[in-house]
């Protein structure tokens, strides 16, 4: 059983502070944008409790207003979530210190945000639980607040997307992407995986790009290593697992 001080939980709420405030703003969007395409309050409730993806609600919400059948929503959220298979083998080695039932449970909580500032939190500390929950917990609960708010709002806002609200959501990825750049080859890989997923979005369906530019990245990451100070923090935690 993993063992943490308070203090690792507030500083999780902490640094999730700025990326709250828009999850908030994004929820809204996707409670007023779903009520347009005509899901009812409490199910674009239940879709953000239970199946708590941005990208992924968005989708399903437009393809509900075109009549799309089950099975191709749910392709689509499969595609769309790919990304995730990605990012938990990039955390995989913070986690190793966790039981599977703390790793199952943790798993619901990764997203993309949430997933950039663990990261950068565990390559200077431990990976801590409650870091994590801290983090997760402030970012989910944001997310279904901010659903409620705007299925709320929906009744007064005729076109959400007339607000020209949706570049805020590119700019907090630019600021997540910003602070992983810490050397040459991490500016290089994201330029090149970033131009492929553009590329490849006109010949690929929605999803593909993205999973196929964050193959990529994987592969450079692999054959080109490159040995980073920052993430000598996560040395003895590392060992400490494999002594045990």
């Amino acid at each position: 059983m993993n063992t943490s001080e308070p203090a690792a939980w507030k500083q999780g709420v902490l640094d999730a502070l700025p990326i709250t405030a828009s999850y908030v703003l994004f929820g809204a969007i996707f409670g007023m944008l779903s009520g347009q395409s005509g899901l009812a309050a409490w199910e674009s409730m239940a879709m953000s409790l239970f199946v708590y993806s941005g990208a992924a609600q968005f989708a399903a919400s437009s393809m509900i207003a075109e009549h799309a059948g089950f099975w191709a929503i749910i392709l689509t959220t499969c595609l769309l979530n790919a990304r995730h298979f990605l990012m938990g083998l990039s955390l995989s080695p913070y986690y190793q210190r966790f039981s599977p039932a703390q790793v199952n449970a943790l798993a619901f909580l990764l997203t993309d945000e949430q997933y950039a500032i663990t990261l950068n939190r565990f390559r200077r500390y431990p990976s801590d639980t409650s870091y994590i929950l801290g983090v997760g917990l402030s970012l989910y609960i944001a997310w279904c607040l901010g659903t409620w708010l705007g299925t709320v709002a929906g009744q007064w806002i005729p076109d959400p997307a007339a607000l020209g609200l949706g570049f805020s959501f590119t700019a907090m990825f630019v600021a997540l992407a910003y602070y992983q750049l810490l050397s040459v080859v991490r500016i290089l890989t994201f330029v090149l995986c970033g131009a492929a997923a553009v590329g490849m979005t006109f010949v690929l369906p929605n999803g593909l790009p993205v999973l196929v530019a964050g193959l990529l990245a994987f592969a450079i990451g692999y054959f080109l290593p490159a040995a980073e100070p920052t993430e000598t923090a996560q040395s003895p935690n590392v060992k400490e697992v494999e002594s045990t």
